[in-house]
């Protein structure tokens, strides 16, 4: 009785990925892809090129790698040498809820996390209460990019309700969850990403939103290109991916471009890029040391 209980108190065991790189280039590029793919946490070392990560328990090593090589392909990063390790002898999920705590995310919005949602109503401080399940994909609220994107996704609502959006790299679909809560009528999520599906159903699910209004697929811009179009286009993905798919995409505006993602020291440039393809920016908000462009069509 003693060895099983034993076996039945013991902590579980939490992989640990270890990226090493050749050089610090493209470490926090890497970083902030994978914060919320599936992960407990992402540390770069400081000394070295490597990253260290550790997932959430249940959570198994090789979709996270597969998505980090397709993220890898799609920005001409340099894929990393990879070790896969377990980590025991301490509760990796219990340290992370610990340190995930409630947070006003922007002006408007208030981020709770799913072991907390039965503690909170719709507002918090005046501001709308969105609920996130941590460690499913990016967007959890955490980074500046989202809040940027988030503010701006409101300003809108406000002044055009029941429009329509096409959310393009949604990651954990967060920007779609708040745009369907605050009166778009018809929104189009997808992500190269299939872990991004999960995600965003969880946060339907936990924020109750009316799926009937969206559209999810993973994919490419190109599944709809030439057959969609929306008052509102949204982008919060890293600069080089959006470069990449702005010129496809930009035709199905109707209206209004937002795109979050782009760090500030290369504002000037994205901007003359912006302009290139049709529109002009009326507002840039920063934060930390990203930016993030609210455009009209011309």
């Amino acid at each position: 009785m003693e060895t099983l209980q034993r076996l039945t108190d013991k902590t579980p065991e939490f992989p640990q990925i270890i990226l090493i790189f050749k050089n610090r280039d493209w470490l926090l590029t890497v970083s902030d892809f994978l914060m919320g793919k599936g992960v407990a946490s992402v540390e770069i070392q400081e000394d070295f090129p490597v990253l260290r990560v550790i997932l959430t328990h249940g959570k198994t090593e090789e979709p996270v790698i597969q998505s980090l090589k397709r993220f890898c392909e799609a920005v001409g990063a340099p894929f990393p040498e990879i070790r896969v390790e377990k980590l025991v002898n301490r509760d990796w999920m219990a340290v992370f809820r610990e340190h995930f705590t409630p947070f006003a995310m922007t002006r408007n919005v208030f981020i709770v996390p799913s072991w907390l949602k039965d503690e909170y109503g719709e507002t918090k401080e005046g501001k709308q209460v969105i609920i996130v399940e941590p460690g499913q994909a990016f967007g959890t609220g955490l980074h500046a990019t989202t809040a940027l994107a988030t503010d701006m996704v409101l300003d809108y609502a406000r002044s055009y309700p029941g429009f329509s959006m096409i959310d393009a790299g949604t990651g954990s679909g967060i920007l779609s969850v708040i745009a369907e809560k605050n009166g778009a009528r018809n929104i189009i999520a997808f992500d190269i990403d299939p872990l991004c599906s999960g995600a965003l159903r969880t946060h339907l699910a936990l924020n109750c939103s009316n799926r009937e209004k969206f559209q999810l697929f993973v994919g490419t811009e190109a599944a709809i290109r030439n057959t969609v179009r929306a008052d509102l286009v949204v982008i919060n993905i890293i600069e080089t991916i959006i470069r990449k798919i702005l010129p496809a995409l930009a035709p199905m505006v109707t209206d209004r471009l937002i795109l979050s993602g782009i760090l500030e020291q290369d504002s000037d440039a994205f901007i003359s890029f912006v302009q290139g393809l049709g529109f002009t920016v009326l507002e840039t908000q920063a934060r930390d040391e990203w930016v993030a462009f609210n455009c009209v069509k011309n």
